[in-house]
């Protein structure tokens, strides 16, 4: 049994020294790898761990700088008011007198713009005359149209005088500085229209320019009541007719409502709150002068020869 030949035969079937080794390092390869596998796992977990942090902190940080961008647009927006304010108050404390100047230049240039804008309306209204007149001479025989231009002429002249003198101060006229109810009684004559200083020197008021836009209005309330009346009425009826109106039945009316009478908005002597409007004189002017020409013509009655011959009642007798 312990023959050298059956020695060597229980040995010979041994692995030699190098497939051992390579055995024992194909083992610690497998070990390696098993063991980098896990520490490979932890390792990323930690990566996915630490990559989250990072963008919170990236959110946190981009918020933070949004914060801060917002805080310094206003600061800047704050910064230019302060010094659009600092300008004015500099512009103002060292202007006082260019300011002053050019209150005052803004204050003539109104006026003047009133007084023009007032004087070009009143000087509209005053061509009404011609409309009338040249209404009223085509309406009418051609015998009478000497007369009815007359009478419209009558009433600028007239009603201009009429209105001068007692007028406005019925109308618009506050003599003792309370309006009243039924009529006033200051201003006559045209006085107070204009301001005397201590020296002695007169300068105009805006009296005068209201009386010249209302004279303008008073003109025309008076000539309707000719083109109502026509070739009915004489010179002198008329005349007195035109004194009447101008002086006493139109500023009485336009007291009651433009003059702040009884019949205006208020709650003092007025007859409620709202009171009458009449902004363009509807009412006022057309209405006052319409029912004055139509009791004319109820009293005085029809042109002569107008409705006398039924069977030509078709013609056009009215016309010249």
């Amino acid at each position: 049994a312990l023959c050298p030949s059956s020695f060597a035969a229980r040995f010979s079937v041994r692995p030699a020294p190098t497939d051992v080794m390579k055995t024992i390092a194909r083992l610690a390869v497998l070990g390696a790898v098993a063991c980098g596998s896990a520490w490979a796992d932890s390792e990323t977990e930690a990566l996915h761990a630490q990559l989250a942090a990072f963008e919170a902190e990236f959110r946190r940080f981009s918020q933070h700088e949004s914060t801060l961008n917002d805080r310094i647009a206003a600061l800047e927006s704050s910064q230019r008011r302060l010094a659009v304010a600092e300008l004015e108050a500099w512009a103002i404390a060292n202007n006082t007198g260019g300011i002053a100047m050019n209150a005052g230049s803004i204050a003539d240039l109104q006026s003047a713009s009133d007084h023009t804008w007032l004087i070009l309306c009143g000087a509209m209204v005053m061509f009404m005359q011609a409309g009338f007149a040249m209404v009223e001479a085509g309406c009418c025989r051609a015998k009478n149209v000497q007369n009815i231009l007359m009478k419209n002429l009558v009433d600028v002249c007239v009603g201009t005088l009429c209105w001068w003198a007692i007028g406005w101060t019925l109308a618009y006229g506050i003599g003792s500085g309370e309006n009243k109810a039924f009529a006033n009684d200051g201003q006559a004559f045209g006085t107070s229209f204009t301001e005397v200083d201590k020296n002695g020197n007169f300068t105009p008021s805006n009296t005068m320019l209201a009386w010249f836009f209302q004279w303008a209005f008073c003109s025309a309330a008076s000539t309707i009541v000719s083109g109502g009346v026509a070739e009915r009425v004489q010179f002198p009826g008329y005349l007195i007719f035109t004194i009447v109106m101008t002086s006493w039945i139109y500023p009485v009316i336009v007291h009651w409502t433009w003059g702040y009478g009884w019949l205006s908005g208020g709650t003092d002597y007025q007859i409620n709150p709202t009171g009458f409007m009449d902004f363009a004189g509807s009412g006022i002017v057309h209405m006052t002068g319409g029912v004055g020409a139509l009791i004319g013509a109820a009293v005085v009655g029809p042109r002569s020869g107008r409705f006398d011959s039924d069977e030509n009642f078709d013609d056009p007798t009215a016309c010249p």
